[in-house]
C-alpha cells in the first residue's frame, strides 16, 4: 500500500541541474557549502547560541551538551557537529528523554554541521575514491555521501525545520546525481497492481458499507459531510495525478530516491515483544520488504492474514523530506472547506500493517495512491463501547547507535516482505 494523507500544500523546490559540466558543477558546490555555512550561522544567531545557554544550566549533563552544541555552532574541531548530535541522542536514549527543545536543538546543528563537513569532504575526494553503494571504507566519497545524506535525513526525522533542512540535503543529493548521472539504468518496473486482489476482499453489509458520493462539488461535501461531521468516500478525486503512474513502481522510486533513509516500524502492531521503529535507506526497506511481497502479490501465493516480515512507514511527513513528490499530486478542492491543507503524510507499508483504533483531532482526508487498504470507521455514539489499549510500543524503538556512524540512522534489518 502507498497512500498520501492530507491534513502541505507547498510547491515543489527545483532540483539542482545536472546537466552541467562536471568542472562547472563542482565550482558550484563550492558556493553551496558557504551557503550552507551561512545557514548554520543563521540559526546559531536564531536559537542556537540561546539553547547553548539553555543547556549549560541544566548541570553536568547539560554542560557537557552545551560545549558540543557551542563548537558545532563554530565548526571547530571537525567532527564537533557529530558529537554534539551524539551526546543529545545518548540524553533521548537514557530514559530522562530531551527535557527542553534545546536538546532538540543541540541534535539538529550537530546532524546540520556533520552534514557539511561530510558533504564537502566528498565533493572534494578524487573521482578514484568514489564509493559505491557497498562499500563501507569511511575515507571513499561514497562512504562520505551516505555519512552526509543520513545526517540530513535524521535532522528531518527528529524534527529540524522542514525548509531549512531541505537546503542541505539538496546540496548533498546535487553530488549523488552527478555521481549516477554516468551509471547504466537497469531493471524492469515493478507496479504495485492496480486491482485488489480476490484474495485480499473484505465482505462489508451494505447496511454499514461507507457512502460514496463521487463528483460532488466542494459545497455539496460542505452541506452534506462536512456540515453534518459524516464520513464519505469521494471516489477517484486523484484519477489525472502523475502520482498514480510514478508512485506505484516500485523500480522508479528506489532509483529517484533509495538513498534517503526513512523511519519504520517493524513487526506485527499486536506484538508488542518483537515490534520497533528502524531508520533505513529507502531502497533497502523497498529491497528486503516490499520487492519480496510484491512478488508474492503478483504469483499470487496466498501468506494468510500476516505475513512473516511486516514493515511500515507510517504517519511521515515524506513530502517535506522529498519536496519533489508534491508536483506529483494537487490537493482536492474539497479541503478548501476546511481552510485549505495544513500537512501531507505518507504511509508505505507491506501486507499485514495495522493501525490500531484511534482518534484525530483534525480533519483528514485519506488518498489511496497504489496497493489497497481497509479502513474501519466507529461512530462517535459507539464511544462508550470503545477503550484504551495497554500497548508497549513506544519502548520498542531499536535505532541504530553510534555504531552507524550518525547516531539514529543506518541500513536496518531485512528479510521477506509480504
Amino acid at each position: 500500500q502507498l497512500c498520501s494523507h492530507c491534513c502541505s500544500a507547498r510547491r515543489p523546490v527545483e532540483r539542482p541541474s545536472g546537466g552541467a559540466p562536471r568542472r562547472r558543477a563542482r565550482t558550484i558546490m563550492t558556493s553551496s557549502w558557504d551557503d550552507l555555512r551561512a545557514t548554520l550561522a543563521s540559526l546559531a544567531d536564531a536559537f542556537g547560541n540561546q539553547a547553548v545557554k539553555e543547556l549549560e544550566a541544566e548541570g553536568d549533563v547539560g554542560s557537557s551538551a552545551a560545549r558540543a552544541l557551542s563548537d558545532a555552532i563554530a565548526g571547530e574541531p571537525r567532527g564537533s557537529g557529530r558529537r554534539a548530535a551524539e551526546v543529545a541522542w545518548a540524553r533521548l536514549q537514557d530514559g530522562v528523554g530531551w527535557t527542553t527543545p534545546a536538546w532538540r536543538e543541540c541534535y539538529v546543528l550537530g546532524q546540520l554541521r556533520e552534514a557539511t563537513e561530510a558533504g564537502e569532504d566528498a565533493a572534494a575526494a578524487a573521482s578514484a575514491e568514489k564509493g559505491t553503494e557497498g562499500e563501507d571504507g569511511e575515507g571513499t566519497r561514497g562512504a562520505l555521501l551516505r555519512r552526509a545524506m543520513l545526517a540530513v535525513d535524521m535532522a528531518h526525522i527528529m524534527g529540524g525545520p522542514g525548509e531549512i533542512v531541505q537546503r542541505f540535503g539538496r546540496a548533498i543529493e546535487a553530488i549523488i546525481r552527478e555521481d549516477r548521472a554516468d551509471a547504466e539504468v537497469t531493471g524492469d518496473e515493478a507496479l504495485i497492481p492496480d486491482v485488489l486482489p480476490p484474495r485480499a476482499a473484505v465482505t462489508i453489509d451494505p447496511e454499514h458499507a461507507l457512502e460514496r458520493a463521487e463528483g460532488i462539488t466542494a459545497k455539496e461535501f460542505k452541506r452534506n459531510y462536512f456540515n453534518a461531521d459524516k464520513p464519505v468516500c469521494l471516489g477517484n478525486l486523484g484519477g489525472s495525478w502523475p502520482a498514480l503512474a510514478k508512485w506505484r513502481d516500485l523500480r522508479w522510486l528506489a532509483r529517484e530516491h533509495g538513498h534517503r533513509n526513512v523511519p519504520l516500524e517493524v513487526g506485527a502492531y499486536d506484538d508488542a515483544a518483537n515490534w520497533k521503529e528502524e531508520v533505513m535507506l529507502l531502497s533497502s526497506f523497498i529491497d528486503e520488504y516490499l520487492m519480496p511481497g510484491l512478488r508474492k502479490e503478483l504469483a499470487g501465493e496466498d501468506e494468510g492474514r500476516v505475513p512473516r516480515r511486516i514493515a511500515y512507514l507510517a504517519q511521515h511527513q515524506l513530502f517535506e523530506q522529498l519536496p519533489g513528490l508534491l508536483g506529483d499530486f494537487d490537493p482536492p478542492k474539497v479541503c478548501d472547506v476546511a481552510g485549505g491543507v495544513q500537512r501531507v503524510n505518507a504511509w508505505i507499508g507491506t501486507a499485514g500493517t495495522v493501525t490500531p483504533c484511534h482518534f484525530d483531532s483534525y480533519d483528514n482526508l485519506l488518498g489511496q495512491v497504489a496497493g489497497y487498504k481497509f479502513v474501519r470507521l466507529y461512530s462517535e455514539d459507539d464511544s462508550p463501547f470503545l477503550y484504551r489499549h495497554q500497548g508497549a510500543w513506544a519502548e520498542n524503538r531499536s535505532w541504530p547507535g553510534e555504531e552507524d556512524g550518525a547516531n539514529g540512522g543506518g541500513d536496518g534489518g531485512g528479510g521477506d516482505g509480504g
